[in-house]
């Protein structure tokens, strides 16, 4: 994939070596003139220095032909008026990064890829560390109403039993499930077995219910 990252800190720069590492094409957009420099001398990428609001060096970085394009700058006015930008050139996936949770719905509203905020992210993983030791979080949904759980099931009442039947919570599904390996995509039907690991969607209020029937 041809992917330009717009913006880039410290997650910018990892999420492009790693993508660089998998065979990606990719052009950086680095406002900050020293860190571009930085960066091109440490990164298997194409670096531009300029402002990615700017059409023509969204041109330069090769907005046309680009599969993806990532918005990482650390103020919402400027990612947001890069979305409205990129929007009009028909990329296909555009992600960008919310720094204010509270204006996530601002990133919705325009109908991106997606919008994800790090620090509720950061928020949720700490939440469930203290108070769901047994549970990790994975995302947090709608500002928190809901998430998406991976657990290990170790309940032995419940290994060979069918999803429709293990007595999830009406607002708690599970969607993915990895074992040996492989991932099979749930469906009331399956047949759990002990030490699968379950990728659990929940609302919030129902999730320590999930996790006491999962761990037993």
């Amino acid at each position: 994939m041809y992917i330009i990252i717009i913006g880039c800190g410290g997650t910018g720069a990892a999420l492009a070596k790693h993508l660089a590492s998998e065979d990606h094409e990719i052009v950086v957009v680095e406002n900050d003139e020293e860190h571009a420099k930085s960066l091109a001398e440490s990164m298997d990428a194409l670096v531009i220095h300029g402002d990615g609001s700017d059409t023509e060096i969204l041109k330069d970085a090769g907005i046309a032909k680009a599969d993806a394009v990532v918005i990482l700058t650390r103020d919402d006015n400027t990612n947001l008026t890069i979305c409205q930008i990129v929007k009009k050139f028909n990329i296909k996936r555009i992600v960008a990064r919310v720094n204010d949770p509270g204006k996530q719905d601002l990133y919705i509203g325009l109908e991106i890829t997606a919008a994800i905020s790090p620090i509720a992210a950061i928020v949720s993983y700490f939440k469930n560390a203290i108070t769901q030791e047994s549970g990790r979080s994975v995302v947090s949904i709608e500002k928190g109403k809901a998430e998406i759980m991976d657990l290990k099931l170790t309940n032995e009442k419940l290994n060979g039993r069918k999803i429709k039947d293990a007595g999830l919570p009406s607002n708690a599904t599970i969607g993915l499930i990895s074992r040996e390996g492989e991932v099979i995509i749930a469906s009331p039907e399956t047949i759990l077995k002990k030490g699968d690991l379950l990728t659990v969607i929940s609302k919030t209020e129902a999730s320590k219910d999930v996790i006491t029937l999962l761990k037993g």
